[in-house]
């Protein structure tokens, strides 16, 4: 059971919810990624450059965040082992 609990905790950390389809994004979750997209924008990533332009309302910006937060949320739990 501990490993559900921790898994749980690690989504809403990542603010994202898990769906039948796969996972949404919280607006939690948008702002973390937004603010990940706005590091790699200062190393230079060019698709963070061209995804921050788009307004915040924009269905490409919150995708490219949730995917931001998912790649993350997959590194803890394999570096955990959740």
């Amino acid at each position: 059971m501990r490993n559900a609990e921790q898994y749980l905790e690690a989504l809403r950390r990542h603010g994202l919810t898990e769906t039948e389809d796969g996972f949404a994004l919280t607006v939690q979750g948008f702002q973390k990624g937004s603010r990940r997209a706005l590091a790699l924008r200062d190393q230079g990533d060019p698709e963070a450059i061209r995804m921050l332009s788009l307004a915040p309302e924009d269905p490409a910006r919150w995708e490219y965040c949730r995917c931001i937060q998912i790649d993350a949320f997959t590194a803890e739990v394999r570096r955990s082992g959740i």
